[in-house]
């Protein structure tokens, strides 16, 4: 037994001892600043979305949130660290798919449950993601990239938030469903993975709305199109990939979660403080006008969420056919 799974074992434990306490514990909370942890670098679509909570948060909490970029592992580095972290509500993390249901399908290795060992705070968003290249790029749309690809096997590349990522996924859903031989190209959080895109390095990118809306809007990316199954309100005249490549169909959303053993009266606190925020007309147009959209689920809500799209993810990496690199 590892040690990370003695320590994950010993949380319920050490929750009960201090289960007589946690009324005192949740009437004192916050009594610091919270770590709000971040799997990817700068500049992507789960930075983004936390830099816009932490003001949210912070005044509701009458505490500074500290927002902690900690890239690398696909969000693993970040995991961990939340993991390891004191259940006090002190230390909370905004996770993507990958993070939570992705890494550990595809590295068993990597003992980890979302439900089990993380505590779910609330989900935050929901959007489909959507396939961009540059501005001068050859292909005008995802019938010619998928035929050049197809022409050209092993000479186009894309490029990823990192392994185990939800841009990951629909980039080997789409080699392998398309029959394709593209090369994946790993970055740490799409901040630095659309700065190489723009600029050329790579070839195409599968990402978040909240990434790439305004470079599409800047026109120094061209959108060929979306992962949804059905019309994007926001960028409506964007196709749909299952069209061309059927059964690549994937939607992407963030979540706040905690360390196993978080308190129930500062989960119901950190849920209730979220969920204003979520809900705010502030947020939400932020959000929108990025291209992207809000989305409330409470814990019991996110929690089972979490459970269905660990089974998905299971289901798709295998028939995709999708391994670490």
């Amino acid at each position: 037994m590892t040690a990370t799974r003695r320590s994950l074992l010993a949380v319920p434990a050490l929750a009960a001892l201090a289960a007589p306490y946690q009324p005192a514990r949740a009437q004192n909370f916050p009594s610091r600043p919270i770590r709000l942890l971040v799997g990817f670098a700068p500049g992507g679509a789960t930075d983004i979305a936390a830099r816009l909570l932490q003001p949210l948060l912070g005044e509701a909490l009458g505490q500074s949130i500290v927002v902690e970029n900690r890239s690398g592992g696909g969000g693993n580095v970040a995991t961990e660290l939340l993991m390891q972290s004191a259940p006090d509500g002190h230390t909370v993390m905004l996770a993507s798919p990958g993070q939570l249901v992705v890494n550990p399908v595809l590295n068993p290795r990597f003992d980890f449950d979302a439900v089990r060992d993380t505590a779910p705070i609330g989900q935050t968003t929901s959007s489909p993601l959507i396939l961009v290249v540059p501005a001068a790029s050859p292909y005008r749309d995802a019938q010619a990239l998928v035929a050049a690809a197809r022409a050209q096997p092993g000479r186009l590349n894309y490029a990823s938030a990192g392994v185990g990522s939800s841009m990951h996924i629909a980039g080997e859903m789409l080699k392998a469903f398309g029959g394709l031989q593209i090369e994946h190209v790993p970055y740490r959080g799409s901040g630095p993975a659309v700065t190489d895109l723009i600029a050329g390095k790579v070839d195409f990118m599968i990402d978040s709305v909240s990434t790439t809306a305004t470079h599409i809007r800047n026109g120094v990316l061209r959108a060929l199109a979306q992962t949804g199954s059905e019309p994007f309100e926001h960028f409506p005249g964007i196709p749909l990939l299952a069209d061309v490549v059927p059964g690549v169909v994937l939607t992407t959303w963030l979540g706040l979660v905690g360390p196993a053993g978080l308190p129930a009266p500062v989960l119901a606190r950190l849920a209730s403080v979220l969920g204003d925020a979520v809900r705010s007309p502030g947020f939400a147009q932020r959000l929108r006008d990025l291209g992207s959209q809000a989305y409330w689920a409470g814990p019991e809500a996110f929690a089972a969420h979490l459970v269905a799209e660990r089974r998905r993810a299971a289901d798709v990496v295998q028939r995709a056919g999708i391994r670490l690199e």
